[in-house]
């Protein structure tokens, strides 16, 4: 009789978390008219916002991922004083359109990022500030335009060689947690409760638990680490809405055949006359300063700021410290921009 109650009671908190409301998956642009887009590559629709006045020096924001949008990134509108700042969400991520996976493609990426540089420094050379993810996106961008390029800001890229991926991923368990009945049993219960998704696209429901099971704090989250005192609830990495598809994607095709690392985010970096500024969070124990470190010898000129009490978002946790470091690295570059 015992164990038929303790059953009992399991089958209802099974049926109770699958029953439980979740909060509605925001449309993106493809959906809703009344979000501000414009084309990229192939005519992928992008969910974009500009702050400062147009003819501005123009500030190109990038976000991290590979499937998270600008939203933890607004901090930097602060610098729409001086510049024109450009956020826009990356294809298959935040409020931009939802492609095929064959789509999701690093070529594409990059087209989409020249699109926006395109369009909105009209000639111009533009500013680039990436974090994360969107920092490795940057630094390739530079490597393939550095004509195209002011100044640049990487905040704490993750890899940008094989040998620093290979690194990465053993300190983060290939970025996957490691299985216990804890972590099984949190699945379980994050799938259940995306039941609850309805709509309002195909991607809703997978958006809403990729989304959900990552953020959420757990013993032996595999990055942890990069927050103060290893503890993710210090993490600023608030979304519109998470991109299921876009990190595996890339991931497969950053993967070669044998299981090894194919990734190369300096290949002609050298030819990149602009300065670089590296921004890293003290508590990052993962691609913090040690990182960024071996990241910097790639570039002519480049020098490091390191962001103190903050972790890997630091753009959240250390807002006045993180945009006035930035703004110190573009306002070298204002006159000749103007």
């Amino acid at each position: 009789m015992h164990t038929r109650s303790r059953h009992l009671a399991l089958a209802a908190a099974l049926l109770g978390a699958a029953a439980c409301s979740v909060a509605p998956v925001p449309l993106t642009v493809a959906g809703d008219p009344a979000l501000p887009r414009i084309e990229g590559a192939g005519g992928v629709l992008l969910h974009v916002r500009t702050a400062g006045a147009p003819g501005s020096p123009v500030v190109v924001v990038i976000h991290g991922g590979p499937g998270m949008d600008f939203r933890a990134l607004l901090p930097l509108e602060a610098l729409a004083d001086e510049y024109q700042v450009v956020f826009y969400d990356q294809r298959g991520s935040g409020l931009s359109e939802r492609v095929p996976d064959e789509r999701l493609t690093l070529e594409a990426f990059h087209a989409d990022l020249d699109a926006v540089v395109d369009r909105f420094g009209a000639g111009r050379k533009v500013h680039l500030v990436g974090h994360s993810w969107g920092a490795m996106l940057a630094s390739g961008y530079t490597g393939r335009h550095p004509e195209k390029v002011e100044r640049l800001v990487l905040a704490e890229p993750g890899m940008l060689t094989p040998e620093t991926a290979r690194d990465l991923m053993a300190a983060t368990n290939g970025m996957q947690p490691r299985m216990s009945l804890a972590i099984l049993w949190l699945g379980a219960r994050t799938w259940l409760r995306s039941l609850a998704v309805s709509g309002p696209d195909a991607d809703a429901r997978d958006d809403w638990f990729a989304g959900t099971l990552s953020s959420t704090p757990f013993e032996g989250h595999p990055v942890a680490g990069y927050y103060c005192g290893r503890d993710l609830r210090r993490s600023r990495a608030e979304t519109w809405r998470f991109g299921a598809r876009a990190a595996p994607a890339l991931f497969r095709e950053a993967r070669a055949a044998d299981g090894t690392w194919n990734v190369d985010f300096v290949r002609g970096v050298e030819r990149f006359e602009g300065e670089v500024l590296f921004l890293a969070g003290s508590c990052d124990e993962i691609i913090g300063e040690a990182m960024q470190r071996r990241h910097m010898v790639h570039f002519r000129r480049a020098r490091l700021e390191v962001v103190e009490g903050a972790g890997h978002t630091m753009f959240g946790e250390k807002p006045e410290e993180s945009v006035a470091a930035v703004r110190r690295h573009l306002s070298g570059g204002l006159a000749s921009a103007r």
